[in-house]
């Protein structure tokens, strides 16, 4: 059951404007759940504010752009343990997941890198990721690529551009 306009300006009115920044997992579950309300029916009755539960209200509605969006990534870097979003372990937009020998030689370095969760607009979510790069044939820039997989054993990620060597994470 949604929320009417007149309880929404109630809430507004006692609460003030509260970011989704600034929302902690309690408050955030309570958020996606009045502005989605398929949620109510996956969650259980007697749901706990825990990391588990925020990373699949989480997961669950970051496919929704704007508020609820930014919502669902909040409580995604409250679940994670570092506070860095990563992608699910099964998160794959290519067939190509392994780098080749030559690949892994012929890769420029990101260093230090990022990897956001991005949305704008009614474009559905993606993952980003950007950083300096370092390689004797590009200009030394910082450029965002699309991400399309994650090789988490060989430090590696694949983007719009080919494949990257991840060094070390930008420290936020």
């Amino acid at each position: 059951m949604g929320m009417s306009d007149a309880q929404r300006a109630f809430r507004r009115h006692r609460w003030g404007s509260l970011t989704p920044e600034a929302m902690d997992i309690e408050t955030g579950i309570c958020e996606a759940i009045n502005r989605c309300p398929e949620l109510e029916r996956m969650l259980e009755i007697d749901w706990v504010a825990d990391r588990a539960t925020a990373q699949r209200v989480g997961w669950l509605i970051v496919k929704h752009p704007g508020v609820v969006f930014r919502i669902g990534r909040r409580l995604l870097e409250l679940a994670s343990p570092d506070g860095y979003v990563m992608p699910p372990p099964e998160f794959r937009l290519s067939r190509e997941t392994e780098p080749t020998a030559e690949e892994i030689y012929r890769a420029p370095m990101l260093q230090p890198w990022s990897l956001t969760l991005f949305q704008s607009g009614a474009r559905p979510a993606e993952w980003q990721l950007s950083g300096i790069v370092y390689h004797p044939s590009w200009d030394c820039i910082t450029e965002w690529f699309r991400l399309l997989y994650l090789n988490r054993d060989k430090r590696m990620a694949l983007t719009d551009r080919g494949w990257m060597k991840l060094g070390r994470r930008f420290a936020s």
